[in-house]
């Protein structure tokens, strides 16, 4: 999303030739070959085990049998699923807010508060997934160079950043829907229409349309 602005934004001329269905297409190919890839080895590795301090519960455990392997594949998916695109959408939005700031810093206030809001999405936007997957590669690491403790809070905590984690990609298009000034105006019309207007009979319907289709007919044999 955050290189599809900055192509949209910064690089508008080209935008039609690179925002194809071509270059779209391959883009979802290429991004699910890489998570096909970089899931491999959990599903090589990961296999259901008991606890020594849970003898009554089964987990879904990864076991690695060389240790330097395993330390190396969770620093790969640290740098590739976290921090590069971290750095990646902070760099984009940046690009995206200096260009509107050039472009539109002599126009007017509606302007302004335009630019205002984009920066505010953008913040909202980069910060969402910043602390989002934050916890979740937090604990990460702490399991594999620290001693992660094994109890209910922890694990508590270990589901709560999943479902953090995955929460990211639903918190998005809220994010840019609810910062949309013509979506909200459109969803308040939408909602107030239905729960504070009733609809009209169905009587008058029908008379309605038949008058419309009387005045079409009778203009068009005039």
């Amino acid at each position: 999303m955050s290189v599809d602005r900055y192509i949209a934004v910064v690089l508008s001329k080209k935008s039609p030739c690179i925002r194809n269905r071509r270059n779209a297409l391959i883009g979802v190919c290429v991004i699910w070959m890489l998570s096909f890839v970089f899931a491999v080895p959990v599903a090589q590795h990961q296999i259901l085990t008991n606890h020594p301090k849970a003898p009554n519960s089964t987990f879904c455990w990864e076991i690695w049998t060389e240790r330097v392997a395993k330390h190396t594949y969770k620093v790969t998916i640290l740098v590739t699923g976290y921090l590069l695109p971290l750095v990646l959408i902070t760099c984009c939005y940046a690009k995206v807010l200096y260009h509107l700031h050039k472009k539109i810093k002599n126009m007017s206030k509606k302007s302004e508060r335009s630019k205002r809001k984009t920066a505010q999405t953008v913040l909202l936007v980069v910060a969402a997934f910043l602390i989002c997957w934050m916890p979740h590669h937090i604990i990460a690491m702490w399991v594999e160079f620290g001693q992660f403790p094994l109890n209910d809070a922890s694990f508590a905590f270990r589901i709560i950043s999943h479902c953090l984690a995955y929460g990211n990609s639903c918190v998005n298009p809220i994010l840019y829907a609810f910062l949309s000034e013509n979506f909200r105006k459109a969803c308040k019309q939408v909602f107030t229409c239905r729960f504070f207007y009733s609809p009209p009979p169905v009587e008058k319907v029908v008379r309605i349309r038949m008058e419309n289709f009387s005045m079409t007919h009778s203009t068009t044999n005039m």
